[in-house]
């Protein structure tokens, strides 16, 4: 599958979060304008966004979705708000998945972001293309990851073990968001 990426994507600094769901919409032959995503996550130009935020928007979007973290010790006040939008929607927040699960999330046909710290030392949000007991593969690098390495770059420090599952088999994409 050849896909054609948006050149506002691609030219945006910390953008892996916008990446993952603007890869999710691909898969489901939906054409998103990315000004859309940068609105519905609270995108900053130079931080990117909270995981939450990509959990948020997902649900407004129209997909079933639950949030699972590390218990976060340095909330930013935007994130805190983030988090009381997200008790609104509904959208579970729960304990963070271990490998096992996120491999079995995938395995029952649901979608996994996840948060980890690339090699670079940098915070990433990614979907994961595939899993097995000993690497992951994400769509934005379709080179594995040892599971080793993963689960150590998961623990970095100034990392959350974050993850959204999204579930998508009643997926209806809603026309507008809502405020």
């Amino acid at each position: 599958m050849a896909l054609n990426f948006p050149e506002s994507l691609v030219n945006l600094e910390a953008n892996c979060g916008l990446y993952a769901i603007w890869m999710l919409f691909q898969h489901h032959g939906v054409d998103v304008d990315v000004n859309a995503l940068i609105q519905a996550t609270k995108y900053d130009y130079e931080e990117g966004t909270y995981t939450i935020a990509l959990a948020i928007a997902l649900q407004k979007f129209g997909f079933k979705v639950s949030f699972y973290t590390d218990e976060d010790l340095y909330i930013e006040e935007k994130e805190r708000d983030m988090y009381e939008q997200a008790k609104q929607l509904k959208i579970p927040v729960q304990p963070a998945l271990s490998y096992q699960q996120i491999k079995q999330a995938t395995e029952q046909g649901k979608f996994v972001i996840v948060y980890y710290d690339t090699l670079d030392e940098v915070g990433n949000q990614s979907l994961v293309y595939s899993v097995d007991d000993n690497e992951i593969c994400f769509f934005d690098s379709f080179d594995p990851m040892p599971a080793l390495l993963f689960e150590n770059q998961r623990k970095a420090e100034g990392i959350c073990r974050q993850a959204i599952i999204i579930d998508d088999v009643e997926f209806q994409m809603r026309s507008a968001l809502k405020n």
